[in-house]
């Protein structure tokens, strides 16, 4: 039986993945903050092997103690989805006081990734990286990449992150040169879940559902003939091109590890 860690596992397209891994068995461990809803996922899977782990991806201490409790019980990971993310519009910190849409998404995927790195199957492994097509903004600002001194935009910190979530893609599929495991980008497209919560009323007439998000993730961590290699952008079943020439930039996905690496030095 596989190992399969879903981050972001309560609601939406991580939930969506628990329930198609739980029932595909796998053992399924997820990751999220509300405890009730989690415990009931488990209750209404209890026939399946999931289990929950309780973690804020707000908080780096969280996050080592996840990954701590992820390693003593499971051992082998074979495959970890990085699904968990958030959209804030107005400017708030993380408990480590990181601008919201870049900790969360970028920073907090890419501690809890290095810290789990050697214990994921180092032949058959995957790991999986949830971007969006708002990558396609090409907004980085280097040297000032938590929006601090300038009028504060969520959109584009967003987009930001989800060019960084791409970028993280890119270098660690460089660190792991010598290693068998797969790492690639996912984007679920426009799909109805509660990321977009904060951004005021909006009409989802018409939007898929959360289990058509889910596609491309479930596809990266499957299948066997398209994805053989590293490095691919993947929208549900295909290999999606339209992935924008920054986002491919070998210099600057090497610039924002390097720049993470400083945020993330004393819990590595």
């Amino acid at each position: 039986m596989k190992t399969i860690i879903i981050t972001g596992g309560t609601s939406g397209i991580g939930l969506e993945l628990v329930k198609h891994f739980a029932i595909n068995n796998y053992q399924v461990v997820f990751t999220g903050r509300n405890k009730s809803i989690a415990k009931s996922l488990v209750q209404n899977l209890s026939n399946f092997n999931v289990h929950f782990v309780e973690t804020d991806f707000s908080s780096f201490n969280s996050i080592l103690q996840s990954v701590e409790r992820i390693v003593n019980e499971f051992k082998m990971i074979d495959v970890l989805i990085n699904n968990a993310g958030v959209w804030e519009m107005e400017f708030k910190e993380t408990k480590d006081g990181i601008e919201t849409n870049f900790g969360v998404n970028h920073l907090a995927p890419m501690l809890f990734t290095l810290k789990l790195l050697s214990f994921i199957n180092q032949v058959t492994g995957r790991i999986i990286n949830t971007s969006s097509g708002a990558h396609r903004r090409n907004i980085l600002d280097l040297d000032d990449i938590e929006w601090r001194n300038k009028p504060y935009d969520g959109i584009a910190t967003y987009s930001q992150s989800k060019l960084c979530n791409i970028y993280f893609t890119k270098q660690l599929s460089k660190e792991l040169n010598n290693s068998k495991i797969l790492v690639n980008t996912v984007h679920p497209g426009y799909v109805k879940t509660q990321l977009f919560d904060k951004m005021g009323e909006r009409n989802f007439d018409g939007v898929p559902n959360a289990f058509e998000g889910a596609r491309s993730a479930i596809f990266a961590a499957t299948d066997t003939t398209i994805v053989n290699q590293s490095n691919l952008y993947l929208f549900q079943e295909t290999v999606d091109r339209n992935i924008t020439d920054m986002a491919k930039d070998d210099a600057l996905a090497k610039s924002v590890w390097d720049l993470s690496v400083k945020y993330l030095e004393n819990k590595l």
